[in-house]
């Protein structure tokens, strides 16, 4: 994690780049190679429960990235809606309108979820044994390109730069907030969408503005960081 001592001092000003139209010239935010020949959405739009508000991040895309994402997609939204469960409107939704579908008609992520299940007793913070439930483990490469890319596309869409293979992004899952973490993080630029279903901390060293670190949170269940270090 970076903090704000010696030379490396740490930036929260953005450039407002926005959910702007792509010149033909203009790269793909995601790898920074191909032309920008369509827009994704930073996190992907379909862990967002329908209806859907229009403060959503699009970034240029190429098609390549575009759809060659889409399976992690449809993996990480089942595991998040089975890792943040039914107690909220918001997470209902995502599970009733996306993710129950998912889960009946994928067969095959059906059986890789089912078989990485473990059945565990539901435990209070005093204790007490208040039944039986299933924990599930995530899949990994699914929830980390996933983190990944969406890292990539919301520093295109404040920064103005795609990130490309001019820097390596280190991800991180994490089970809680710790103090630490709120501490550290409590200065950083802030955003949210969705009505605060998705809610994000980013900031960035001024002296190297290619190494930056983010925060993301998904519906006050989930969260995850990532740095991003240059590629030297």
């Amino acid at each position: 994690m970076y903090r704000k001592t010696g030379r490396q001092i740490l930036e929260d000003s953005v450039i407002g780049i926005g959910n702007e139209k792509y010149h033909s010239d203009m790269r793909c935010s995601i790898c920074g190679i191909r032309a920008a020949t369509t827009h994704d959405h930073v996190p992907p739009k379909s862990i967002f429960p329908r209806p859907r508000l229009n403060d959503l991040v699009t970034v240029p895309a190429c098609q390549e990235c575009n759809m060659g994402a889409s399976g992690f997609d449809e993996k990480f939204r089942v595991y998040l809606s089975l890792h943040v469960g039914l107690d909220t409107p918001d997470a209902t939704r995502l599970w009733t309108q996306h993710a129950v579908k998912t889960f009946r008609h994928n067969n095959r992520l059906r059986r890789e979820i089912l078989g990485k299940s473990q059945r565990v007793d539901m435990v209070t913070k005093a204790g007490i044994i208040i039944g039986e439930g299933y924990r599930f483990e995530w899949d990994s490469a699914a929830h980390d390109t996933t983190v990944d890319r969406t890292i990539r596309g919301l520093y295109f869409h404040h920064f103005g730069d795609s990130l490309g293979e001019k820097v390596r992004v280190q991800v991180h899952w994490h089970q809680n907030l710790t103090k630490e973490i709120i501490e550290l993080s409590s200065e950083w630029s802030m955003n949210s969408m969705g009505n605060d279903i998705f809610v994000y901390r980013f900031s960035r060293a001024v002296d190297q503005p290619l190494a930056s670190i983010w925060l993301l949170q998904f519906y006050g269940r989930h969260w995850a960081s990532g740095s991003t270090f240059p590629n030297s």
